[in-house]
């Protein structure tokens, strides 16, 4: 324990200061009573969690949906790096995952919109990123994208991905395959460097969430795509709770009654005793946010800290732009989860 917190002390302090600026839901519905977009980045100048990126916003700046969202995102990095200065250099392999996340992004989006013909929301260059950004926001084909991600982990599997001819993959199996190197890159760095409660914590964090996602795509193709019969190739390889002949069980159940009866018998059974299909997803976000919130609040000292940090940072960003886009077109804003992050 002495040597955790020497090793780990300035770190979950420095994780703990961040999250103590969070936004409560004081501010998410002051937020929300906004008229437009510039009164909300307004109001972020005067908080502690966003000041410094919408301070970027002044000076009679155009400030839309695109450009605040942008704007957040780069305090996100900040955030990141100044966790970094703490970061102990064994860890770095592992505190690589943001990096990774916004390559996966970047990649993805330029798959949309090379698909779609038209320009898309990118994620913003990350400093130490192996990815070639101009040549992710510049690519006209498949090919350019597959050389703009070469040095990345993603650049074996976009290789693979390539169609015989001149055209472009199904993004739906891309992402998939994309999601699949990160969680495989991912589990691969904690087998190696972490032992212990470290090394459980973080096999957990990972698990939990990519057993949820893949109940989250089984009920969403038995829901939208009733015909769909091999599911497999859709979800992710790995499993944690869910084994894989449960899960082969899972698929092959009739419909989305006949999943939750097998659920009945799985670890996350009181999970989706009074879940409805359309809640599922904002269950699983629910989920990560309390895991990641208790690890950082009362948690061993460890890296796990900067991971929740982060994790909750995210969480934070995307509850907040979701209220933005309500002020943006003017419609009703749902603040259920905003309710529960800030507590």
């Amino acid at each position: 324990m002495i040597g955790a917190l020497m090793d780990y002390g300035a770190l979950c302090t420095k994780a703990k200061a961040l999250y103590g600026k969070r936004l409560r839901l004081s501010d998410f519905e002051r937020i929300a009573a906004c008229h437009d977009v510039a009164e909300v980045a307004e109001y972020l100048r005067g908080h502690p969690a966003w000041s410094a990126s919408s301070q970027r916003l002044s000076g009679g700046v155009y400030i839309g949906r695109v450009e605040l969202e942008l704007a957040l995102w780069q305090q996100f990095r900040e955030d990141y790096a100044s966790l970094l200065h703490f970061v102990p250099r064994q860890d770095r392999a592992l505190m690589a995952f943001p990096l990774l996340l916004q390559e996966q992004r970047a990649i993805l989006a330029a798959l949309r919109r090379l698909q779609a013909g038209h320009p898309v929301f990118t994620p913003q260059a990350v400093v130490h990123s192996a990815l070639d950004w101009k040549g992710v926001l510049n690519c006209t084909d498949f090919d350019g994208l597959i050389a703009a991600a070469e040095r990345t982990i993603y650049g074996p599997a976009l290789r693979r991905l390539r169609p015989s001819g001149s055209g472009l993959p199904d993004y739906a199996t891309a992402e998939i395959l994309l999601r699949s190197v990160y969680f495989s890159h991912m589990y691969r760095v904690i087998q190696h460097n972490y032992a212990g409660e470290v090394r459980k914590i973080l096999l957990r964090s990972y698990g939990e969430q990519i057993d949820l996602l893949n109940l989250i795509h089984i009920l969403r193709l038995k829901t939208y795509f009733p015909d769909q019969r091999d599911y497999l190739p859709l979800l992710f390889p790995f499993n944690y709770r869910l084994r894989p002949e449960l899960i082969r069980q899972l698929c092959a159940a009739p419909d989305v009654d006949g999943v939750f009866v097998l659920l009945k018998d799985t670890p996350y059974a009181k999970a989706f005793e009074r879940v409805e299909v359309g809640e599922v997803e904002d269950y699983y976000r629910r989920a990560f946010y309390q895991f990641n919130r208790r690890q950082l609040t009362s948690g061993p000292p460890s890296v796990c800290a900067a991971v929740s940090y982060l994790n909750l940072k995210e969480l934070e960003l995307r509850a907040l732009v979701e209220v933005v886009e309500a002020v943006k077109y003017g419609v009703p804003c749902d603040l259920s989860f905003a309710r529960l992050i800030g507590e």
